[in-house]
């Protein structure tokens, strides 16, 4: 059996690399690349590696949830976001307009209740308004005690619960 293919974009402020890498990279192949979300050709930089790497699946954190987001709508692409940074960012990434009007077919949000920087209601109500019915497709988890950062033991278990 071949081993999916995982794009893990991490969040703005987030080193690349990590504990959930190595974990992911037992189970997948990962490509997760360093991403600096303030460079002009932002966007040209992550359409190309998607369409390099070709993943079956992107996850991501805060704006790398916000990216995962927009690449798996224009792609088709499976998305697991950990509070994405779809609405309350610090700045706009050079993304273009009308890919903010996309929404993926096959998307699960983990939401942290106690995220201090990312208000996951207000993200929910985003979605509502931003996708309308297809929300109802969108699966959510809310996760009552984890804030923005999202711990290794959570990550691994959102992703065992998405990942079939």
């Amino acid at each position: 059996m071949n081993k999916a293919k995982i794009l893990y974009l991490h969040g703005l402020e987030s080193p690349q690399g990590g504990e959930k890498v190595d974990f992911l990279s037992k189970k997948a192949f990962v490509h997760a690349p360093e991403v600096d979300y303030t460079r002009n050709d932002i966007f040209p930089f992550l359409i190309q590696t998607v369409e390099d790497f070709k993943p079956d699946l992107i996850i991501g954190s805060s704006m790398g949830g916000y990216a995962a987001y927009i690449l798996g709508s224009l792609y088709k692409i499976s998305v697991l976001a950990y509070n994405p940074a779809v609405q309350g960012r610090k700045f706009n990434p050079n993304f273009p307009e009308f890919s903010k009007y996309h929404t993926p077919d096959n998307i699960t949000i983990v939401i942290g209740e106690k995220d201090n920087i990312i208000n996951g209601q207000r993200t929910l109500d985003w979605l509502k308004d931003h996708i309308g019915s297809k929300y109802m497709d969108c699966k959510i988890e809310r996760i009552k005690d984890m804030g923005h950062r999202v711990p290794l033991n959570i990550f691994i278990d959102m992703y065992n619960k998405t990942i079939k």
